[in-house]
């Protein structure tokens, strides 16, 4: 959240620098054309007065209109299609114009009232001065020049700065979510090695014991029988926990071949090796899913036995396969203790226990449910946990469905 805030800041400073960039082009490039403008209606002027003195030389009627259309003409002639847009008006009206028609009738009239300044009114500057002309009411020119420049500059730099701080907040995101997945990973090799450490200081602590105990002094048979048997157990839990890593580390590198695996074989694959486990197995014919048959039964051997360390009410643990969705849901369920829901998600994270005294107690490491994990991401699914305390878990996951194999169930 801090990072995202960091992010955020970053985006509004930028945008606050670009806004500021652009509008100080603007003004400049207004300003710019504000001069330009002032020169340009100064000539006009001068040319509008001197057309209006020939018109009133020749005697006729329509002053106005006649210089103006005059003044227009002399100037196609010197500036061809560049010639500057005015109007006269007299009389709260226009007499002659050649403004663009996107100049509305208001603002030439309000540029005509204000011949102190200078109005911008959409993309156009307006200057408004009274012609020193002897025309009985006073006529004001009024000229129009285009600012489009200005804007089309501040909107260049602006779309420019924009896509920029788009490029800088999206990389910023992405470095931070980066960040983010990186502290996660080191945080979780930290608490592996901080665990593993941990599993290998218990059992060196009681084999280093004993050993000293055998060697320091004569025991009776049974005292020595005794520490024997505990050195034993405690190096073949060693070397269930070694040969359990170098599974999990085997699975990650090295990836697995999938076929298709009768789903009754597997399940009389782990009733077979646990010959003393009460089973209940549930697999219809033909039953076929997309996995390794090695791979899978150890992960539903797994899950056996953590369901047997449960405590059923009538321990049996349940192997079930049944429809879902167009695969097969293998699940392994019991009704013994049940797992709290604050504990679900950390199941599968190496040497987690929920009730680490009962864990070791049943000769668990920790890491058999992490190994199911992998496994099941190998098959390309993932492990669904469902449980009540008291009530009891059931484990579950889907797998492609696959034509059975007839030589492979036989």
């Amino acid at each position: 959240m801090r990072k995202i805030l960091c992010v955020a800041a970053l985006a509004l400073a930028m945008a606050l620098a670009g806004g500021g960039l652009a509008c100080r082009t603007f003004r400049d490039r207004l300003a710019a054309l504000e001069e330009q403008a002032v020169l340009q209606h100064q000539r006009s002027i001068c040319g509008v007065e001197d057309a209006v003195a020939e018109v009133q030389k020749d005697g006729l009627g329509m002053v106005l209109p006649r210089a103006g259309l005059n003044y227009t003409r002399s100037q196609q002639l010197i500036l061809g299609t560049s010639t500057a847009a005015f109007a006269l008006v007299q009389d709260g009206a226009a007499a002659y114009t050649t403004l663009p028609q996107d100049v509305a009738a208001a603002d030439m009239l309000a540029a005509a009232a204000d011949t102190q300044g200078m109005l911008l009114r959409g993309r156009y500057l307006l200057l408004g001065s009274e012609l020193a002309i002897g025309t009985g009411s006073p006529a004001v020119l009024v000229t129009a020049v285009d600012a489009a420049d200005a804007f089309t500059a501040r909107n260049t730099l602006l779309y420019g700065w924009l896509a920029v701080q788009a490029a800088v907040t999206a990389a910023a995101l992405a470095a931070a979510w980066h960040y983010e997945k990186l502290q996660a990973l080191n945080d979780r090799q930290s608490r592996f090695v901080a665990d593993l450490t941990h599993e290998l200081k218990t059992p060196l602590t009681s084999m280093i014991g004993y050993a000293d105990l055998l060697r320091s002094a004569p025991l009776d048979e049974s005292r020595r029988r005794a520490a024997a048997d505990a050195i034993y157990h405690e190096s073949t839990r060693l070397e269930s926990l070694s040969q359990q890593l170098l599974a999990l580390q085997g699975l990650q590198t090295d990836g697995v071949t999938l076929g298709s695996v009768p789903v009754a074989a597997v399940f009389a694959d782990v009733a077979r090796s646990l010959p003393d486990a009460a089973l209940d197995c549930d697999a219809p014919a033909g039953a076929a899913v997309r996995a390794d048959r090695v791979l899978l039964a150890d992960l539903l051997r797994n899950l056996v036995l953590n369901a047997l360390h449960a405590e059923p009410k009538d321990g049996t643990v349940h192997l079930t396969c049944a429809e879902a969705g167009g695969q097969w849901r293998l699940t392994v369920r019991d009704n013994g203790c049940g797992i709290p829901a604050g504990a679900l998600p950390h199941l599968t994270e190496p040497f987690y226990r929920v009730d680490k005294a009962r864990a070791r107690a049943n000769g668990g490491s920790g890491v058999g449910l992490a190994l199911c994990a992998e496994i099941a991401a190998a098959f390309g699914t993932k492990l669904e946990f469902e449980s009540t305390p008291g009530e009891g878990t059931t484990v579950a996951i889907c797998l492609q469905k696959e034509a059975a194999d007839d030589e492979k169930a036989h």
